[in-house]
């Protein structure tokens, strides 16, 4: 195709392009891509700007560009995002693993280890790509993680991430409906879930590139809480007594899911900030 022949001239195009359809970070985003393009670190980048790039290459940036340019988030114009020290391959099939998720899954780690249980019987409800069953695998080397979601999609992926990240011998999936309550005696040590928690009016205000991800993952019913409902209400079908239950949700929900926490019987509920100093998390007792 004709135009810029050097990376800097194919970054300036594409900043243009990304900006005028209102990408954030359009300059950062061309940046990434390109470094996919080039297999090279994105800092590495800028050290090859006067480089060329042939023609094969120019094709396939300028079909990333445009596909971020249609507000496809950018993990999956990529095909995968980073996310706790680990690569997590990733599809319109599951959200995009977010940065505050990794505190959860540090959370998790923290109250695992509190246990003091020499090997532990992990669950991750609704595990989307795997992404915190497999941080969790990767982090507590000695528990057997057990990755349960509704879609047959996601499942699929999250077993090809555990096996991507090295721990597939330790990560099983599972096909389990969240609203079907467990049935059996309860088995796992800690259960851990970043499920649905955005209010269903709230879901179509959303930035065009969530809008893009699976609204299966996004919506949590009418007050954003159906989901943290019935995984406190299955927690002690699912949990043997003496394990936790860690949770992420969203901003405002703190007192909201505390009183859920309690009603269905748990205890020694906790809740803790991210980064940002927003409440995001909790972790309670069964």
């Amino acid at each position: 195709m004709n135009g810029p022949e050097t990376v800097a001239g194919w970054l300036a195009r594409a900043e243009a392009f990304l900006a005028e359809r209102g990408v954030p970070e359009a300059s950062a985003n061309a940046e990434f891509l390109m470094a996919e393009v080039l297999e090279v670190g994105r800092g590495r980048v800028l050290a090859e700007r006067a480089a060329a790039l042939s023609q094969r290459n120019s094709m396939h940036f300028w079909e990333f560009v445009k596909r971020r340019g249609r507000r496809m988030p950018l993990a999956y114009v990529l095909g995968w995002q980073p996310f706790a020290g680990c690569r997590i391959k990733v599809n319109e099939s599951v959200l995009v693993p977010r940065p505050e998720t990794e505190e959860l899954v540090t959370l998790a780690v923290s109250e695992a280890e509190a246990l003091g249980r020499r090997s532990l019987q992990v669950v991750d409800v609704g595990t989307g790509s795997g992404c915190v069953a497999v941080a969790l695998a990767k982090r507590l080397p000695t528990a057997q993680v057990y990755a349960t979601d509704v879609s047959p999609a996601a499942l699929k992926l999250a077993e090809e991430n555990a096996m991507a990240n090295h721990v597939s011998t330790r990560v099983r999936v599972l096909r389990e409906d969240l609203f079907k309550p467990h049935s059996g005696a309860a088995w796992a040590d800690l259960a851990v879930s970043n499920p649905p928690y955005i209010p269903s009016a709230a879901v179509d205000g959303l930035e065009p590139e969530v809008l893009k991800e699976p609204r299966l993952a996004l919506d949590g019913g009418k007050d954003g809480l159906d989901h943290i409902r019935a995984i406190a209400g299955d927690a002690r079908r699912l949990v043997k007594p003496g394990g936790r239950l860690v949770l992420e949700f969203g901003s405002g929900q703190a007192a909201a899911v505390a009183r859920i926490l309690a009603k269905a019987g748990l205890s020694q509920v906790r809740i803790f900030t991210d980064l940002q100093g927003v409440e995001r998390l909790a972790a309670a007792s069964v």
